[in-house]
């Protein structure tokens, strides 16, 4: 499991030194730049990331004068990157009369690995780069987040090994759910194995009542706009998504009979099957 807070352990200076380094970023962008993540949050493998063109950039942000410790790692800088098939990126900033400013010229950013500065822009292609899983996972919880409408949403993971994915305020209090995302035509995603130990840990935190969702993506069609049965889903496309009709109530049971229990309307949902997004 994660922390709900989203700001926890954050120092409200940092806070500031990644409000100020996500708008400069996102200037520069001019308008292409897609946010990945573009929330302070835990967990935090990054500090942000987004997507330009075809590219993946994930960044990690330093204090250049080293007085301010950042929050996460390298480690997990390099996990996320890699898994995601995207650029480690780091953001070298200074504090000057309690404005921060970025270090570097351009962009400010540096390859986490050599330590030079790199230009995003540089590093489009017009190769078509199939998505990640994790890419997809993302893609499957804020299909989901968008789902509950205006519930308050109290933190997300798009980490595709934690559960549960999506923190939000409900009807009696912090409510959760388990996503999973699947590749059309195969929408049999199943809940984690441990689904009831998360489930027990969560009602130790107060929070007893959890749902499980799959969002199923696909390719467009371009002449159709219907999901395609060949064409690959690749990051940048505008995809099919279909999520189940309802989130599916995970019930507690003994636990001799640890299975999933939907309600009489949460079934009549699953028959209906698929409803867009």
């Amino acid at each position: 499991m994660f922390d709900v807070t989203p700001c926890g352990q954050m120092s409200r200076e940092f806070q500031a030194l990644w409000t100020l380094a996500a708008s400069y970023v996102e200037r520069l962008g001019e308008g292409g730049l897609v946010w990945f993540k573009g929330k302070l949050s835990t967990p935090l493998y990054e500090h942000f990331s987004f997507r330009l063109g075809n590219q993946l950039f994930f960044v990690r942000l330093e204090d250049s004068e080293g007085r301010l410790t950042a929050p996460g790692s390298m480690a997990g800088l390099l996990e996320i990157s890699e898994a995601c098939a995207g650029v480690p990126l780091l953001m070298p900033m200074r504090n000057q009369g309690g404005i921060w400013l970025p270090s570097v010229p351009g962009w400010g950013l540096v390859d986490a690995r050599t330590r030079e500065p790199v230009d995003p822009k540089r590093l489009l292609t017009s190769e078509r780069i199939p998505l990640t899983d994790w890419e997809l996972h993302d893609a499957a919880v804020k299909a989901v987040t968008r789902s509950l409408g205006g519930r308050k949403i109290l933190n997300t993971s798009s980490h595709p090994s934690i559960s549960p994915s999506v923190w939000y305020r409900g009807e009696t209090g912090a409510e959760w759910v388990m996503v999973r995302a699947a590749r059309h035509p195969d929408a049999d995603a199943q809940p984690p194995g441990n689904w009831a130990q998360i489930r027990e840990a969560c009602a130790e935190r107060g929070s007893g009542n959890g749902y499980f969702a799959v969002a199923v993506f696909a390719a467009r069609d371009p002449e159709t706009g219907a999901a395609s049965e060949t064409l690959a889903l690749c990051r940048g496309d505008d995809p099919v998504v279909r999520l189940l009709q309802a989130p599916v109530y995970l019930k507690p049971a003994p636990p001799e009979e640890e299975a999933l229990a939907p309600s009489p309307a949460e079934a009549e949902g699953r028959a209906e099957a698929m409803r867009a997004v």
